[in-house]
């Protein structure tokens, strides 16, 4: 059945459209709302209104919060992240800015928009967050704080990303298109981190990302 996310679990006037004028649905027929709940309601279309006939819980949710440190990419780059990142099971995105990073910054509403999309094509229950810039430092203090157990991506390191432990809250941290300087490196690890490398071939930051967001949320 088809997905949409609604805060009020109601039917905005952009998919009221999309289900009249683009699916072209008849009344009677059945899609899904969630609002990041962790809920999927299963509704009816009536016309201009919905009828909510059964609360589910979503199922799809992966087990750890995964929070994906990214140094901030190129607009398509930092975008196919939002996406991709979504689908892989990412639990809340922390952008950050390193030392060899070259954006400094990115569209949030256009990446909020589309981590709402990927979440409601992928089947997903809750809407992963964005949270503020910040630089290296401020990320470790967060990781810190939260008590979330820090990974950072090294390809220097002997240990792969299929070691790492499988704690409730995860935090991987992914360099810029240069990597991470080796002041950065030595500095997770001093913060209590555990560098693993992502495999043996030399991956683009995107794609480090995804496979490194993969390993830990299953």
């Amino acid at each position: 059945m088809h997905r949409f996310y609604s805060k009020n679990l109601e039917l905005t006037k952009e998919m009221l459209y999309q289900l009249k004028s683009v699916l072209r649905f008849k009344d009677g027929e059945r899609f899904v709302l969630f609002d990041d709940s962790g809920y999927d309601f299963i509704s009816e279309f009536s016309g201009e209104s919905v009828k909510i006939l059964e609360k589910v819980f979503n199922r799809r949710e992966p087990e750890r919060q995964v929070f994906l440190f990214q140094s901030i990419l190129k607009k398509d780059k930092m975008e196919w992240i939002f996406q991709k990142g979504t689908e892989a099971g990412v639990y809340k995105f922390i952008p950050i800015l390193s030392s060899r990073s070259v954006k400094k910054d990115f569209n949030l509403p256009r990446a909020e928009k589309i981590i709402k999309e990927a979440a409601e094509q992928s089947g997903r229950g809750c809407i992963p967050k964005v949270g503020e810039i910040m630089n290296f430092n401020e990320s470790l203090q967060l990781v810190q704080n939260e008590r979330i157990t820090g990974i950072i991506a090294d390809p220097n390191s002997k240990k792969s990303i299929s070691e790492s432990m499988r704690e409730p809250k995860m935090g991987i941290f992914i360099g810029p298109e240069g990597g991470w300087s080796e002041e950065e490196v030595s500095e997770a690890k001093e913060s209590g981190f555990k560098a693993y490398s992502l495999g043996r071939l030399n991956l683009r930051s995107e794609s480090a990302a995804l496979v490194a967001v993969w390993a830990m949320a299953q």
